[in-house]
């Protein structure tokens, strides 16, 4: 999975290859890719500082000479850092949290969350939501 701190550290530190890149942020940087989105140069918001994807996805972009910017729950004027961004990658668990206004025209947005949000139309009484929403 990529998590050892050993391999962690190799991630982060330049010059250094990890064994294994962690699944979901290695995910998000092959849609960009794939989609044609420049990285380098480009101003990228990081929504949400997990382990498992806000803090490799941001030192993967970092890595890829993108200005990185983490946004999470104590970060200031959130919505205006989001405004600001090429790239917005949302990873903060929260449904529904990144609104329209909130994001740049023309910004390449990856939405990571998965939440559950209650839906009585559903056979199981909820519908997946991400954490972006528009």
């Amino acid at each position: 999975d990529g998590f050892h701190p050993v391999n962690i550290g190799k991630l982060v530190m330049r010059g250094r290859d990890p064994l294994f890149v962690p699944c979901t942020p290695k995910g998000c940087l092959e849609l960009l890719e794939r989609s044609g989105v420049a990285i380098e140069g480009k101003r990228a918001v990081v929504l949400g500082r997990s382990n498992i994807v806000g803090t490799p996805v941001a030192a993967l972009l970092q890595g890829r000479n993108a200005t990185v910017t983490v946004v999470h729950s104590r970060t200031r004027d959130a919505p205006e850092l989001m405004r600001q961004a090429d790239i917005l990658v949302a990873a903060c668990g929260v449904a529904n949290y990144v609104q329209a206004d909130w994001v740049k025209p023309g910004a390449a947005v990856i939405d990571v969350g998965i939440n559950p949000v209650e839906d009585a139309s559903k056979k199981s009484g909820y519908r997946l939501v991400g954490d972006v929403d528009y």
